[in-house]
């Protein structure tokens, strides 16, 4: 149990007796959920701490028009809902399900408030783990400038992005796309379609997958910087 604890981001740097105090006083909740099982709801409270200990989740988040939406595969270790627990926005920013045999651990608003006035280790992990992805969600408004049309879509899916690698898909139409970036739908479509010839994504009706993200993010990157 100690091993499992130190390997989630708020509970690192935490003695044994520091450790053994909260398993003997806090109310930590250990579960395990089936595939299909929803973790989080996008706009509902946020009113909880939920740690994937083990497993694998598929994230859908829906634009604020809810005209169209990304799907990605995030695997362990995750921490849901630390961003908005706290703050002007408390909901959750996206839909959560599991999509392997996953384990978690919940923990509820009031008792991670108590946990973060009595350690102050775990003041300082939550503050680490927030920079962090301020940090990491900014980079990429300092990429080099898009030159192709290309690299404009792997950008502009990229800010809409937690994480910008692995499986990813976006629910959204050629039109729309071509909106967002200014251009022509015909023009979009056949960008499109020499990604897929290059093996980057995979094109559907009104949904485009990628296999592998970080691959079209590299090449996009390496045209930028050529």
């Amino acid at each position: 149990m100690f091993d499992i604890l130190l390997a989630l981001p708020l509970f690192q740097g935490l003695g044994h007796g520091d450790l053994t105090r909260i398993l003997e006083s806090t109310h930590l909740e250990f579960v395990t959920i089936e595939l299909g099982e929803t973790i989080c709801q996008q706009d509902a409270t946020c009113d909880r701490l939920i740690f994937v200990i083990d497993g694998t989740l598929t994230v859908h988040t829906l634009s604020a028009d809810r005209s169209w939406g990304v799907t990605e595969h995030l695997h362990q270790p995750t921490l849901v809902g630390l961003d908005v627990l706290y703050g002007r926005r408390r909901t959750f920013a996206f839909t959560a399900k599991a999509l392997t045999r996953t384990k978690l651990l919940v923990v509820d608003k009031r008792t991670m408030g108590a946990l973060f006035r009595y350690f102050e280790v775990m003041q300082i992990n939550a503050l680490n783990y927030l920079t962090s992805e301020l940090a990491r969600r900014d980079a990429p408004l300092w990429l080099p400038a898009a030159m192709t049309l290309e690299a404009r879509i792997i950008h502009f899916c990229r800010l809409h992005l937690l994480r910008p690698a692995g499986y990813k898909r976006f629910d959204i139409s050629q039109r729309a796309l071509g909106e967002y970036l200014g251009e022509d739908p015909r023009y979009v479509a056949k960008a499109l379609r020499r990604m897929e010839q290059d093996e980057l994504l995979i094109r559907h009706r009104r949904c485009v997958e990628f296999p592998a993200f970080e691959k079209a993010l590299n090449q996009a990157y390496n045209s930028a910087s050529t």
